[in-house]
């Protein structure tokens, strides 16, 4: 039971920053995708399946308050769940070189994988361009930036919810 309500309260406070925040501490329309981060550091401790529930419901979650074609950041958070929850036996999420790289890593697999989806359904002029724009590369590089630091923020939440226990 602790655990579910651990997932809610995280759910609760990504999807705050995600989305009601964002728009405030974006440079120049850029603002890291805290989402991604959190499914890779849950995909890198917890193993798949919770990792690919999660990644599903803040996927469904974005996809309720986006206009774009509905399900693709469900499909893509939950495939990164996947893959970063299969990798958890063979890196060592504690090292930064580490957490950097897998978060470029799944941040590039997300970015290809949602210009892959809409390459296939077509929504018209309203879709992202299948070419890695300025922007999407500062995206992609702050988010893999602020991992690392997210990534600690987390470590000690969970030393704390440990020791409580």
């Amino acid at each position: 039971m602790k655990k579910i309500i651990v997932y809610f309260l995280l759910y609760i406070i990504f999807c705050m920053l995600q989305f009601f925040f964002g728009k405030y501490l974006s440079v120049g329309g850029v603002f890291p995708n805290f989402i991604l981060i959190l499914v890779v550091y849950l995909g890198l401790t917890r193993g798949v399946v919770s990792t690919e529930i999660i990644g599903f419901l803040f996927g469904l979650t974005w996809d309720v308050f986006s206009t774009d074609v509905f399900g693709i950041r469900a499909v893509m958070f939950t495939f990164v769940g996947f893959l970063t929850g299969m990798m958890n036996k063979n890196f060592d999420k504690d090292r930064l070189p580490a957490q950097v790289v897998i978060v470029l890593l799944a941040n590039l697999t997300y970015w290809f994988g949602f210009s892959f989806i809409y390459w296939v359904l077509p929504a018209g002029e309203n879709g992202p361009s299948p070419f890695i724009t300025a922007q999407a590369v500062f995206k992609i590089l702050s988010t893999a930036v602020f991992a690392p630091v997210v990534f600690f923020i987390l470590d000690r939440l969970e030393l704390f919810a440990r020791r409580d226990a």
